[in-house]
């Protein structure tokens, strides 16, 4: 948005006569010749009288002149849109690329931002839904034919049925059974693909890399909670068998 020229006093300016305010305050209140020696002066630039040479320090959001880039405070609750930033990045390996709607580039390292989605069962048979999704896999045909739900399913029913699900078919092709692992405690799960996602524009591009989405199953046995993309829970991939029973791995 923009807005209508305004006349202001540059920002360097601003900050040098902020600071000879501050010294002759300074000294009109009984300061000695010590204290206003020993006070750091500072321009924009972050150098110091005192030291012409030192080095810049690091932009903070409150310097004036600084080009800051700042991460957007994150909403309470953790989707794939939102979540808390844990200050973690992206692990060295081919760049994230993501063109088309979906991901189709498997991660070169194997290691991915996971988030929750979906319609599952808990242990104790509790249903759980996520309002955001319609619960109506891609890979919903390939699942009924594999018998991984029955006929008569309706998406909800065949994804609770599965409840140890994913989404990225895209990347690994429908009812491809990937073994999920979190390597902070080295939990893993086994779960199918059941649905393409999650969005290249509204989700991974957040992280500029790429992200599995899981079920809430499969996010709460690995992490304790569902994760949002902003979380940057990190979790590595590796596919396995199709015979590989769903759910958690023995040790």
């Amino acid at each position: 948005m923009s807005r209508a020229p305004e006349t202001t006093v540059p920002s360097g300016h601003r900050t040098v006569a902020s600071v000879v305010v501050t010294l002759l305050a300074l000294v009109g209140c009984g300061s000695s010749d010590a204290d206003v020696a020993g006070a750091a002066v500072e321009d924009y630039t972050g150098k110091t009288e005192a030291d012409p040479n030192a080095a810049p320090k690091p932009a903070d959001p409150t310097t004036f002149g600084a080009q800051v880039t700042t991460t957007p405070e994150p909403d309470a609750a953790t989707t794939e849109a939102d979540g808390g930033p844990d200050g973690s990045t992206p692990e060295a390996g081919a760049p994230w690329t993501c063109t088309g709607s979906y991901g189709t580039k498997k991660a070169s390292s194997g290691d991915y931002y996971i988030t929750a989605f979906g319609c599952w069962k808990d242990a104790a048979g509790v249903s759980h839904g996520d309002a955001a999704d319609n619960c109506i896999p891609t890979c919903l045909a390939q699942a009924k034919a594999a018998g991984l739900c029955l006929p008569g399913d309706t998406g909800k029913n065949c994804e609770e049925r599965v409840t140890w699900f994913t989404a990225d078919a895209a990347r690994f092709g429908c009812l491809a059974r990937l073994k999920v692992t979190n390597p902070a405690n080295g939990k893993s799960v086994i779960a199918v693909a059941l649905d393409y996602g999650p969005s290249c524009t509204t989700v991974e591009a957040k992280v500029k890399k790429e992200v599995l989405d899981a079920s809430g199953r499969v996010d709460r046995f690995l992490f304790g909670s569902d994760q949002g993309v902003l979380d940057r829970s990190l979790v590595h991939v590796t596919e396995v068998a199709a015979s590989t029973p769903l759910g958690p791995t023995t040790p």
